[in-house]
């Protein structure tokens, strides 16, 4: 049995296959590409719209969370802290932070960062919502200055933001006592400014105090503005009585600053932003007049100085016109002895005349005319309680004469003892006197004085003596008494006959009665036989003769 073939096999009218090439994009491909083009879209929108990152340094990350912490200003958050990391040095915490697009123009060198927590400093609380929220990083722009990356966070908000107006000036002062950041500035017992940061000058001698006085009370800080701490209370016991002064409760526990234009002085100009001023201890400081004059002079004293000090008042009667700056303490060798020289500075135009000043000059006329006076210095206790000590200077004319000298160029203003002093060497040379006096022989002599008087006061004359005297007196009281009662009537008997005597003749003499005409007549003969007797007396001595030839018979 044969088997076929496969054309054999094969009928001869089979229908023939259609081949067509198939399409070279697949309508399956649609899907990827789109989401291709999303993503692209989408890795554009994120590139072009992504914000610049930032690394902020702090000293601590405490209450920072990465991926959670945010950046505000102005409770609208700009940024997101992404990672938290240690620095190589392990001193502070490195954060980077992405900001917001739009915060690219404001991150430059001024802009600020600092970690906003909850805070109580400088009398007032802050950031107590970061207690239900969690701590976030505060920021101040800024405009100013080239781009930047890298930025060292702050460690406490800052006192002053940009945007606030108003000034910032400087303080100068010896110390910076109870101010702190944020310390309020009062003008008017209102709060106008704060205290925005102080630092130590280089020269080690002073601190600069930084503070914003807010707008519009910058409008009355002037070139003769004077500044003033008003911490705690200040108590003033003076003649009118006892003064307290305080600005407020906070500036009496945390510190505080005031300012004012004195009363005695006009309201100046207005100062200048960053104008530096002087920062008083208190208002009494502050509202004295300042002097800018000032002369040294030396005055070396010889007694003990205890209580004493630097600062202490230098017055000329009874004004301040200086203080004492420097004590020190000298041998002097060619007397063997020592001596305390007091530098003091006195501020010659609080007495309206260069005092002083004259003496680093040729001209020390009148210096020395007002030692010539007796202008000298002399220590005083100024307080009986604490014991504390000033030197006056006054005119004592009976002082030792004194010539006028210096000392590197520094008057040399001479001195004399104290009151209690003056005393003391008066005494001394009292007791040196006393013991030069013969005391012993004194003594006998005083002895023997008493003793002669003890044998006469006890002698048996004085007594009977003293027994007439007591019976002479009986004697005289008894006479005084029996003239008053016999005596005294016939007085005033003869006193009323007087009396009596007195009306008659009064009667007699009167005007109209005819005695008094009886004795005119007769005083006018009497009166002209006085004439008669004068004629006659002049004729006899011009013709003595005629007593022996008569009247009629003249003389040939």
């Amino acid at each position: 049995m044969s088997v076929p073939t496969d054309d054999a096999a094969m009928p001869t009218n089979a229908p023939q296959p259609d081949i067509r090439k198939k399409r070279s994009i697949s309508i399956v491909w649609i899907v990827p590409v789109v989401a291709i083009l999303i993503g692209g879209w989408l890795v554009f929108k994120a590139v072009t719209e992504k914000g610049p990152t930032i690394f902020i340094t702090f000293r601590t990350a405490e209450g920072l969370v990465a991926g959670k912490t945010k950046v505000r200003f102005k409770d609208v958050e700009v940024g997101t802290v992404q990672s938290i990391v240690i620095t190589d040095d392990l001193s502070h915490v490195r954060l980077t932070v992405e900001m917001v697009k739009g915060a690219r123009p404001f991150l430059k060198q001024g802009a600020k960062f600092w970690v906003v927590r909850a805070r109580v400093a400088a009398g007032h609380v802050s950031g107590l919502g970061t207690l239900f929220s969690g701590a976030y990083i505060g920021m101040e722009p800024s405009t100013e200055g080239e781009p930047q990356r890298e930025f060292e966070g702050l460690e406490a908000p800052p006192v002053v933001m940009a945007d606030q107006d108003g000034y910032q000036f400087s303080l100068t002062a010896d110390r910076l006592g109870s101010l702190n950041f944020g310390s309020p500035v009062y003008y008017r017992q209102i709060q106008a400014g704060q205290v925005m940061g102080y630092s130590l000058d280089p020269t080690g001698n002073s601190v600069t105090i930084k503070i914003f006085i807010n707008a519009p009370y910058h409008n009355h800080v002037r070139t003769n503005t004077r500044f003033w701490e008003t911490s705690g209370v200040q108590v003033n016991l003076s003649a009118s009585g006892v003064q307290v002064d305080t600005e407020s409760f906070v500036s009496m526990m945390i510190g505080g600053i005031a300012f004012g234009v004195p009363s005695h002085e006009p309201s100046a100009a207005k100062a200048p932003e960053n104008t530096r001023f002087i920062l008083f201890d208190d208002f009494v400081t502050a509202a004295q007049r300042q002097y800018t004059v000032k002369s040294r002079g030396i005055m070396f004293f010889s007694d003990s100085v205890r209580g004493l000090e630097v600062g202490a008042p230098v017055e000329f009667q009874g004004i301040k016109i200086g203080e004492v700056i420097d004590i020190d303490l000298q041998f002097d060798p060619e007397k063997v002895e020592f001596r305390i020289p007091v530098t003091v500075e006195i501020e010659p135009e609080r007495i309206g005349m260069g005092y002083l000043e004259q003496s680093q000059t040729e001209d020390l006329t009148m210096d020395q005319k007002l030692l010539d006076k007796g202008l000298r210095a002399q220590l005083k206790t100024g307080n009986l309680l604490t014991g504390r000590l000033f030197i006056d200077l006054d005119f004592h004319p009976d002082a030792e004469p004194a010539v006028l000298r210096s000392i590197d160029g520094q008057a040399v203003i001479p001195t004399i003892p104290t009151t209690i002093e003056a005393i003391t060497a008066s005494l001394n040379r009292f007791m040196k006197r006393l013991d030069k006096m013969p005391l012993e022989s004194i003594a006998r002599d005083l002895q023997q004085a008493v003793a002669g008087v003890d044998r006469i006061v006890n002698s048996p004359e004085l007594m009977e003596s003293l027994d007439s005297l007591k019976q002479i007196l009986a004697d005289v009281r008894q006479l005084t008494t029996s003239a008053n009662a016999e005596t005294m009537p016939r007085i005033n008997s003869v006193l009323d006959r007087l009396d009596r005597t007195m009306l008659e003749l009064n009667g007699v003499i009167n005007a109209d009665a005819p005695l008094r005409h009886d004795l005119r007549a007769t005083l006018n003969e009497l009166a002209g036989t006085a004439r008669a007797l004068r004629e006659l007396a002049e004729f006899l001595d011009r013709h003595p003769e005629s007593l022996i030839r008569g009247k009629g018979t003249e003389s040939p």
